[in-house]
Protein backbone atom coordinates (compact mmCIF):
# COMPACT_ATOMS: atom_id res chain seq x y z
CA UNK A 1 0.00 0.00 0.00
CA UNK A 2 0.94 2.77 -0.74
CA UNK A 3 2.30 2.70 -1.14
CA UNK A 4 -0.16 4.10 -0.52
CA UNK A 5 3.15 2.76 0.02
CA UNK A 6 2.90 -0.23 2.30
CA UNK A 7 6.77 0.13 2.78
CA UNK A 8 7.60 3.43 4.38
CA UNK A 9 11.14 4.77 4.23
CA UNK A 10 13.43 2.72 6.39
CA UNK A 11 15.58 4.67 8.78
CA UNK A 12 18.56 2.40 8.40
CA UNK A 13 18.40 2.01 4.60
CA UNK A 14 18.33 5.73 4.01
CA UNK A 15 20.74 6.76 6.71
CA UNK A 16 23.35 4.13 5.92
CA UNK A 17 22.98 3.99 2.37
CA UNK A 18 14.11 -16.78 5.19
CA UNK A 19 12.97 -19.65 4.61
CA UNK A 20 10.84 -20.15 1.50
CA UNK A 21 7.12 -20.64 1.72
CA UNK A 22 6.20 -23.93 0.18
CA UNK A 23 3.79 -23.69 -2.73
CA UNK A 24 0.36 -24.61 -1.46
CA UNK A 25 -1.02 -27.59 -3.40
CA UNK A 26 -4.40 -26.86 -4.93
CA UNK A 27 -5.77 -30.08 -3.52
CA UNK A 28 -5.63 -28.99 0.10
CA UNK A 29 -7.40 -25.65 -0.16
CA UNK A 30 -10.60 -26.55 1.64
CA UNK A 31 -12.77 -23.73 0.40
CA UNK A 32 -16.46 -24.04 1.19
CA UNK A 33 -19.12 -24.30 -1.46
CA UNK A 34 -22.14 -22.06 -1.69
CA UNK A 35 -23.97 -23.82 1.15
CA UNK A 36 -23.00 -24.86 4.67
CA UNK A 37 -20.89 -23.43 7.46
CA UNK A 38 -17.18 -22.73 7.29
CA UNK A 39 -14.56 -23.12 9.97
CA UNK A 40 -13.33 -19.61 9.16
CA UNK A 41 -14.74 -16.69 7.19
CA UNK A 42 -12.08 -14.27 5.92
CA UNK A 43 -13.16 -10.78 4.85
CA UNK A 44 -10.69 -9.15 2.49
CA UNK A 45 -8.31 -10.76 -0.02
CA UNK A 46 -5.34 -8.47 0.40
CA UNK A 47 -1.98 -9.76 1.60
CA UNK A 48 -3.29 -10.39 5.14
CA UNK A 49 -6.43 -12.23 4.05
CA UNK A 50 -4.49 -14.35 1.57
CA UNK A 51 -1.91 -15.22 4.21
CA UNK A 52 -4.63 -16.23 6.68
CA UNK A 53 -6.45 -18.36 4.10
CA UNK A 54 -3.29 -20.20 3.10
CA UNK A 55 -2.45 -21.04 6.70
CA UNK A 56 -6.02 -22.21 7.43
CA UNK A 57 -6.04 -24.37 4.30
CA UNK A 58 -2.68 -25.88 5.25
CA UNK A 59 -4.26 -26.87 8.57
CA UNK A 60 -6.95 -28.74 6.64
CA UNK A 61 -9.83 -26.52 7.72
CA UNK A 62 -12.56 -25.00 5.57
CA UNK A 63 -12.68 -21.30 4.79
CA UNK A 64 -14.64 -18.75 2.83
CA UNK A 65 -12.47 -15.91 1.51
CA UNK A 66 -14.49 -12.95 0.22
CA UNK A 67 -13.33 -9.78 -1.50
CA UNK A 68 -15.40 -6.68 -2.20
CA UNK A 69 -13.58 -5.70 -5.41
CA UNK A 70 -13.07 -7.59 -8.66
CA UNK A 71 -9.46 -8.55 -7.88
CA UNK A 72 -7.23 -9.83 -5.11
CA UNK A 73 -4.39 -7.85 -3.54
CA UNK A 74 -6.01 -4.98 -1.67
CA UNK A 75 -3.53 -2.10 -1.64
CA UNK A 76 -1.05 -4.15 -3.66
CA UNK A 77 -2.04 -4.02 -7.32
CA UNK A 78 0.11 -4.09 -10.44
CA UNK A 79 -1.17 -2.45 -13.62
CA UNK A 80 0.30 -3.26 -17.04
CA UNK A 81 -2.21 -1.45 -19.27
CA UNK A 82 -1.52 2.19 -18.38
CA UNK A 83 2.13 2.32 -19.46
CA UNK A 84 2.65 -1.08 -21.07
CA UNK A 85 4.99 -2.18 -18.27
CA UNK A 86 4.35 -3.33 -14.68
CA UNK A 87 3.39 -0.35 -12.52
CA UNK A 88 2.53 -0.83 -8.85
CA UNK A 89 -0.37 1.46 -8.06
CA UNK A 90 0.01 0.74 -4.35
CA UNK A 91 2.83 -0.90 -2.43
CA UNK A 92 5.91 -0.92 -4.64
CA UNK A 93 8.59 -2.53 -2.47
CA UNK A 94 9.06 -5.29 0.07
CA UNK A 95 10.69 -4.39 3.37
CA UNK A 96 13.18 -6.90 4.67
CA UNK A 97 13.41 -9.07 6.66
CA UNK A 98 9.65 -9.31 7.32
CA UNK A 99 8.78 -10.01 3.68
CA UNK A 100 11.58 -12.52 3.10
CA UNK A 101 9.21 -15.54 3.00
CA UNK A 102 7.06 -13.78 0.40
CA UNK A 103 10.11 -12.94 -1.69
CA UNK A 104 11.36 -16.53 -1.45
CA UNK A 105 8.01 -17.81 -2.67
CA UNK A 106 8.05 -15.36 -5.57
CA UNK A 107 11.53 -16.45 -6.64
CA UNK A 108 10.43 -20.08 -6.48
CA UNK A 109 7.57 -19.15 -8.81
CA UNK A 110 9.97 -17.58 -11.28
CA UNK A 111 9.40 -13.92 -10.42
CA UNK A 112 12.37 -11.56 -10.71
CA UNK A 113 12.86 -10.19 -7.20
CA UNK A 114 16.01 -8.18 -6.57
CA UNK A 115 17.49 -5.88 -3.99
CA UNK A 116 16.50 -2.25 -4.41
CA UNK A 117 19.28 0.33 -4.67
CA UNK A 118 20.45 1.40 -1.23
CA UNK A 119 19.68 4.87 0.05
CA UNK A 120 18.96 7.56 -2.49
CA UNK A 121 20.29 10.64 -4.24
CA UNK A 122 19.68 14.13 -2.93
CA UNK A 123 19.06 17.17 -5.13
CA UNK A 124 19.33 20.82 -4.10
CA UNK A 125 18.15 23.66 -6.33
CA UNK A 126 18.39 21.66 -9.54
CA UNK A 127 21.72 19.95 -8.89
CA UNK A 128 22.89 16.88 -7.06
CA UNK A 129 23.79 17.74 -3.48
CA UNK A 130 27.33 18.24 -2.28
CA UNK A 131 28.78 15.99 0.39
CA UNK A 132 28.11 18.65 3.00
CA UNK A 133 24.44 18.76 1.96
CA UNK A 134 24.13 14.98 2.27
CA UNK A 135 25.73 15.09 5.71
CA UNK A 136 23.44 17.89 6.89
CA UNK A 137 20.32 16.16 5.56
CA UNK A 138 21.16 12.80 7.10
CA UNK A 139 22.07 14.40 10.42
CA UNK A 140 18.79 16.32 10.50
CA UNK A 141 16.71 13.23 9.73
CA UNK A 142 18.53 11.37 12.50
CA UNK A 143 17.88 14.17 14.97
CA UNK A 144 14.19 14.18 14.13
CA UNK A 145 13.83 10.42 14.44
CA UNK A 146 15.76 10.26 17.68
CA UNK A 147 13.69 13.03 19.25
CA UNK A 148 10.37 11.44 18.30
CA UNK A 149 11.55 7.97 19.27
CA UNK A 150 12.81 9.15 22.64
CA UNK A 151 9.46 10.73 23.46
CA UNK A 152 7.62 7.56 22.48
CA UNK A 153 10.01 5.30 24.36
CA UNK A 154 9.40 7.41 27.46
CA UNK A 155 5.66 6.84 27.11
CA UNK A 156 4.90 10.44 26.14
CA UNK A 157 2.19 9.82 23.56
CA UNK A 158 1.85 13.17 21.88
CA UNK A 159 2.01 14.68 18.38
CA UNK A 160 5.40 13.84 16.91
CA UNK A 161 5.77 17.43 15.72
CA UNK A 162 5.86 18.61 19.34
CA UNK A 163 8.83 16.36 20.12
CA UNK A 164 11.06 17.98 17.50
CA UNK A 165 13.87 20.40 18.29
CA UNK A 166 14.71 23.26 15.94
CA UNK A 167 15.87 21.39 12.85
CA UNK A 168 17.31 24.32 10.96
CA UNK A 169 17.39 24.74 7.17
CA UNK A 170 16.93 21.02 6.47
CA UNK A 171 13.89 20.84 8.76
CA UNK A 172 11.17 20.81 6.05
CA UNK A 173 12.96 18.01 4.19
CA UNK A 174 13.50 15.94 7.34
CA UNK A 175 9.91 16.42 8.48
CA UNK A 176 8.73 15.20 5.06
CA UNK A 177 10.88 12.07 5.16
CA UNK A 178 10.01 11.19 8.76
CA UNK A 179 6.32 12.15 8.59
CA UNK A 180 4.50 11.95 5.22
CA UNK A 181 6.89 9.47 3.57
CA UNK A 182 7.27 7.24 6.63
CA UNK A 183 3.80 7.61 8.16
CA UNK A 184 1.58 8.97 5.35
CA UNK A 185 0.71 11.88 7.66
CA UNK A 186 2.04 15.22 8.77
CA UNK A 187 3.87 14.88 12.07
CA UNK A 188 1.18 16.70 14.05
CA UNK A 189 -1.04 13.70 13.25
CA UNK A 190 1.51 11.03 14.24
CA UNK A 191 1.68 9.33 17.66
CA UNK A 192 5.17 9.35 19.14
CA UNK A 193 4.48 5.96 20.75
CA UNK A 194 3.36 4.35 17.48
CA UNK A 195 6.38 5.85 15.72
CA UNK A 196 8.83 4.62 18.36
CA UNK A 197 7.56 1.03 18.14
CA UNK A 198 8.10 0.69 14.40
CA UNK A 199 10.80 -1.87 13.66
CA UNK A 200 13.91 -0.91 11.76
CA UNK A 201 13.77 -2.18 8.19
CA UNK A 202 16.85 -3.79 6.72
CA UNK A 203 16.59 -2.83 3.08
CA UNK A 204 14.00 -3.23 0.35
CA UNK A 205 13.42 -5.60 -2.54
CA UNK A 206 11.71 -5.00 -5.88
CA UNK A 207 9.66 -7.41 -7.96
CA UNK A 208 10.11 -6.63 -11.66
CA UNK A 209 6.69 -8.09 -12.42
CA UNK A 210 5.20 -5.99 -9.60
CA UNK A 211 4.40 -6.47 -5.92
CA UNK A 212 0.75 -6.81 -6.86
CA UNK A 213 1.68 -9.63 -9.21
CA UNK A 214 3.53 -11.38 -6.39
CA UNK A 215 0.57 -11.12 -4.01
CA UNK A 216 -1.80 -12.36 -6.73
CA UNK A 217 0.49 -15.37 -7.22
CA UNK A 218 0.24 -16.09 -3.51
CA UNK A 219 -3.55 -16.17 -3.88
CA UNK A 220 -3.52 -18.45 -6.89
CA UNK A 221 -4.14 -21.75 -5.00
CA UNK A 222 -7.07 -20.25 -3.09
CA UNK A 223 -10.76 -19.98 -3.85
CA UNK A 224 -11.80 -16.34 -3.61
CA UNK A 225 -15.33 -14.98 -3.96
CA UNK A 226 -14.82 -11.68 -5.74
CA UNK A 227 -17.28 -8.76 -5.77
CA UNK A 228 -18.72 -10.05 -2.52
CA UNK A 229 -19.17 -7.07 -0.23
CA UNK A 230 -19.36 -7.80 3.50
CA UNK A 231 -21.89 -5.43 5.07
CA UNK A 232 -22.05 -6.73 8.62
CA UNK A 233 -20.46 -9.24 10.98
CA UNK A 234 -22.80 -10.53 13.68
CA UNK A 235 -21.23 -12.23 16.70
CA UNK A 236 -24.33 -12.82 18.80
CA UNK A 237 -25.56 -16.21 17.56
CA UNK A 238 -24.19 -19.72 17.76
CA UNK A 239 -22.25 -19.02 14.58
CA UNK A 240 -20.67 -15.91 13.18
CA UNK A 241 -22.97 -14.46 10.52
CA UNK A 242 -21.65 -12.27 7.72
CA UNK A 243 -24.21 -10.44 5.62
CA UNK A 244 -23.05 -9.69 2.08
CA UNK A 245 -24.48 -8.28 -1.12
CA UNK A 246 -24.72 -11.89 -2.31
CA UNK A 247 -26.37 -13.42 0.72
CA UNK A 248 -25.48 -14.72 4.17
CA UNK A 249 -22.36 -16.66 5.14
CA UNK A 250 -21.99 -18.45 8.46
CA UNK A 251 -18.91 -19.84 10.14
CA UNK A 252 -17.35 -20.75 13.44
CA UNK A 253 -14.95 -17.78 13.40
CA UNK A 254 -14.04 -14.78 11.28
CA UNK A 255 -10.90 -12.90 10.27
CA UNK A 256 -11.59 -9.26 9.44
CA UNK A 257 -8.77 -8.28 7.06
CA UNK A 258 -9.99 -4.90 5.85
CA UNK A 259 -8.55 -1.45 6.60
CA UNK A 260 -9.90 0.15 9.79
CA UNK A 261 -11.10 3.07 7.66
CA UNK A 262 -13.68 0.80 6.02
CA UNK A 263 -15.12 -0.10 9.43
CA UNK A 264 -14.98 3.47 10.71
CA UNK A 265 -16.87 4.66 7.61
CA UNK A 266 -19.77 2.30 8.36
CA UNK A 267 -19.25 0.26 5.19
CA UNK A 268 -18.69 -2.80 7.40
CA UNK A 269 -20.60 -3.03 10.68
CA UNK A 270 -19.57 -5.31 13.53
CA UNK A 271 -22.37 -6.29 15.90
CA UNK A 272 -21.88 -5.88 18.77
CA UNK A 273 -18.85 -3.59 18.58
CA UNK A 274 -17.25 -2.89 21.93
CA UNK A 275 -16.00 0.65 22.63
CA UNK A 276 -12.35 -0.44 22.80
CA UNK A 277 -12.39 -1.72 19.23
CA UNK A 278 -14.48 1.17 17.98
CA UNK A 279 -11.84 3.53 19.37
CA UNK A 280 -9.10 1.54 17.65
CA UNK A 281 -10.70 1.79 14.18
CA UNK A 282 -11.34 5.50 14.70
CA UNK A 283 -7.84 6.36 15.95
CA UNK A 284 -5.57 4.04 13.96
CA UNK A 285 -6.32 5.90 10.76
CA UNK A 286 -4.98 5.61 7.24
CA UNK A 287 -2.97 8.50 5.87
CA UNK A 288 -2.48 9.67 2.30
CA UNK A 289 0.33 8.47 0.02
CA UNK A 290 0.07 8.51 -3.77
CA UNK A 291 2.15 8.00 -6.90
CA UNK A 292 2.08 10.45 -9.78
CA UNK A 293 3.42 8.26 -12.56
CA UNK A 294 4.72 9.58 -15.88
CA UNK A 295 6.96 8.74 -18.78
CA UNK A 296 10.18 10.72 -19.14
CA UNK A 297 12.36 9.67 -22.08
CA UNK A 298 16.11 10.05 -22.55
CA UNK A 299 17.07 9.86 -18.86
CA UNK A 300 17.84 13.57 -18.42
CA UNK A 301 19.66 13.19 -15.10
CA UNK A 302 21.65 10.04 -16.03
CA UNK A 303 19.93 8.04 -13.32
CA UNK A 304 20.27 4.33 -12.64
CA UNK A 305 17.31 1.97 -12.71
CA UNK A 306 15.00 2.19 -9.70
CA UNK A 307 16.90 4.99 -8.00
CA UNK A 308 15.20 7.04 -5.30
CA UNK A 309 15.62 10.81 -5.35
CA UNK A 310 15.03 13.23 -2.49
CA UNK A 311 14.84 16.98 -2.93
CA UNK A 312 15.52 19.80 -0.52
CA UNK A 313 12.12 21.17 0.46
CA UNK A 314 11.52 24.82 1.15
CA UNK A 315 7.92 24.44 2.22
CA UNK A 316 5.10 22.00 2.81
CA UNK A 317 4.70 20.79 -0.80
CA UNK A 318 7.51 18.23 -0.78
CA UNK A 319 7.91 15.09 -2.88
CA UNK A 320 10.15 12.09 -3.58
CA UNK A 321 10.91 10.44 -6.91
CA UNK A 322 11.34 6.84 -8.03
CA UNK A 323 13.33 6.97 -11.25
CA UNK A 324 13.46 4.64 -14.26
CA UNK A 325 11.22 1.97 -12.76
CA UNK A 326 12.27 -1.43 -14.07
CA UNK A 327 15.07 0.23 -16.03
CA UNK A 328 12.75 1.99 -18.49
CA UNK A 329 11.39 5.52 -18.78
CA UNK A 330 8.62 5.26 -16.17
CA UNK A 331 8.98 7.52 -13.11
CA UNK A 332 6.82 8.28 -10.12
CA UNK A 333 6.68 11.43 -8.08
CA UNK A 334 5.54 10.27 -4.66
CA UNK A 335 3.45 12.64 -2.57
CA UNK A 336 2.10 12.05 0.91
CA UNK A 337 0.36 13.63 3.87
CA UNK A 338 -1.48 16.90 3.28
CA UNK A 339 -0.08 17.33 -0.22
CA UNK A 340 -1.39 13.94 -1.34
CA UNK A 341 -4.75 14.58 0.31
CA UNK A 342 -5.03 17.96 -1.38
CA UNK A 343 -4.22 16.57 -4.83
CA UNK A 344 -6.70 13.71 -4.34
CA UNK A 345 -9.41 16.27 -3.64
CA UNK A 346 -8.44 18.49 -6.58
CA UNK A 347 -9.29 18.24 -10.26
CA UNK A 348 -7.67 15.29 -12.09
CA UNK A 349 -5.27 17.57 -13.99
CA UNK A 350 -3.85 18.99 -10.74
CA UNK A 351 -1.50 16.05 -10.22
CA UNK A 352 0.00 16.39 -13.71
CA UNK A 353 0.50 20.12 -13.16
CA UNK A 354 2.18 19.40 -9.82
CA UNK A 355 4.58 16.90 -11.41
CA UNK A 356 5.39 19.28 -14.28
CA UNK A 357 6.13 22.08 -11.83
CA UNK A 358 8.38 19.77 -9.79
CA UNK A 359 10.32 18.64 -12.86
CA UNK A 360 10.77 22.24 -13.94
CA UNK A 361 12.13 23.19 -10.56
CA UNK A 362 14.50 20.24 -10.21
CA UNK A 363 15.64 19.60 -13.81
CA UNK A 364 14.54 22.57 -15.90
CA UNK A 365 11.74 23.45 -18.29
CA UNK A 366 13.20 21.42 -21.16
CA UNK A 367 12.99 18.24 -19.09
CA UNK A 368 9.48 19.04 -17.91
CA UNK A 369 8.39 19.57 -21.52
CA UNK A 370 9.35 15.96 -22.32
CA UNK A 371 7.02 14.54 -19.65
CA UNK A 372 4.64 12.11 -21.31
CA UNK A 373 1.49 10.37 -20.18
CA UNK A 374 0.57 10.91 -16.51
CA UNK A 375 -1.49 8.81 -14.12
CA UNK A 376 -2.02 9.66 -10.44
CA UNK A 377 -3.32 7.30 -7.79
CA UNK A 378 -5.91 8.51 -5.27
CA UNK A 379 -5.97 5.90 -2.52
CA UNK A 380 -7.96 8.03 -0.12
CA UNK A 381 -10.80 7.91 -2.66
CA UNK A 382 -10.77 4.14 -3.17
CA UNK A 383 -13.99 2.98 -1.42
CA UNK A 384 -12.53 -0.23 0.05
CA UNK A 385 -9.27 1.38 1.18
CA UNK A 386 -9.99 5.04 2.03
CA UNK A 387 -6.29 5.69 2.50
CA UNK A 388 -2.78 4.41 1.98
CA UNK A 389 -1.50 2.89 5.23
CA UNK A 390 -2.08 3.29 8.94
CA UNK A 391 -0.49 5.37 11.66
CA UNK A 392 -1.98 6.03 15.10
CA UNK A 393 -3.18 9.49 15.97
CA UNK A 394 -1.46 11.21 18.93
CA UNK A 395 -2.53 9.77 22.25
CA UNK A 396 -3.55 6.43 20.76
CA UNK A 397 -0.31 4.59 20.06
CA UNK A 398 -1.29 1.81 22.44
CA UNK A 399 -4.61 1.19 20.68
CA UNK A 400 -2.94 -0.83 17.93
CA UNK A 401 -2.83 -3.69 20.46
CA UNK A 402 -6.62 -3.97 20.19
CA UNK A 403 -6.19 -5.28 16.64
CA UNK A 404 -4.15 -8.21 17.93
CA UNK A 405 -6.75 -9.40 20.44
CA UNK A 406 -9.49 -11.98 20.02
CA UNK A 407 -12.91 -10.31 19.93
CA UNK A 408 -15.88 -12.10 21.43
CA UNK A 409 -14.10 -15.45 21.27
CA UNK A 410 -14.70 -15.69 17.52
CA UNK A 411 -13.26 -12.70 15.64
CA UNK A 412 -9.72 -11.47 14.98
CA UNK A 413 -8.29 -8.65 12.88
CA UNK A 414 -5.56 -8.82 10.24
CA UNK A 415 -3.82 -6.27 8.06
CA UNK A 416 -0.84 -3.94 8.20
CA UNK A 417 -2.71 -1.98 10.87
CA UNK A 418 -2.83 -5.15 12.97
CA UNK A 419 0.94 -5.42 13.42
CA UNK A 420 2.45 -3.37 16.24
CA UNK A 421 5.91 -2.95 14.77
CA UNK A 422 5.59 -3.58 11.02
CA UNK A 423 2.58 -1.39 10.30
CA UNK A 424 2.61 0.19 6.88
CA UNK A 425 4.38 -2.74 5.18
CA UNK A 426 3.34 -5.64 2.99
CA UNK A 427 5.40 -7.98 5.16
CA UNK A 428 3.61 -6.76 8.27
CA UNK A 429 0.25 -7.42 6.62
CA UNK A 430 1.35 -10.92 5.63
CA UNK A 431 2.62 -11.77 9.12
CA UNK A 432 -0.57 -10.41 10.69
CA UNK A 433 -2.57 -12.82 8.54
CA UNK A 434 -0.49 -15.75 9.75
CA UNK A 435 -0.98 -14.60 13.34
CA UNK A 436 -4.74 -14.24 12.82
CA UNK A 437 -4.92 -17.72 11.32
CA UNK A 438 -3.18 -19.21 14.34
CA UNK A 439 -5.64 -17.42 16.61
CA UNK A 440 -8.80 -18.59 14.87
CA UNK A 441 -7.47 -22.13 14.53
CA UNK A 442 -6.94 -22.10 18.28
CA UNK A 443 -10.49 -20.83 18.79
CA UNK A 444 -11.93 -23.77 16.88
CA UNK A 445 -9.66 -26.23 18.64
CA UNK A 446 -6.98 -26.82 16.02
CA UNK A 447 -3.35 -26.79 17.06
CA UNK A 448 -1.25 -24.71 14.64
CA UNK A 449 2.50 -24.70 14.32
Amino acid sequence: MTDPRLSPLTRRAFLTGGAALGALPLGITRALGQQGEADVIIIGAGAAGISAARRIAEAGRSYVLIEATNRVGGRTVTDTALFGVPFDLGAARLNMPAARPMAAYGRAEGLDITRAPEGGRLYVNGREARDTDYEAFVATVRRAERAIGAAGDAGRDMPAARALPDLGPWGPSARFVVGPIGCAKELDQVSTVDFSRADEREGEEICRQGIGTLVAQLARPLTVRLETVARSVELTGRLVTVQTNKGTIQGRSVVVAVPPSVIASGRLRILPFQPRYRTAVEKITLGAYDHIAFRLPRNPASLAADETLYFKADGARAYMMRARIGGGDLYTLDVAGDTAAGLANAAPEAAAAFAREALTREFGADTAARMGKVHATRWSKEPYALGAFSCALPGYGNMRRAFIETVGGRMVFAGEHAHETLWGTVGGAWLSGERAARQVLGLIGVRSG
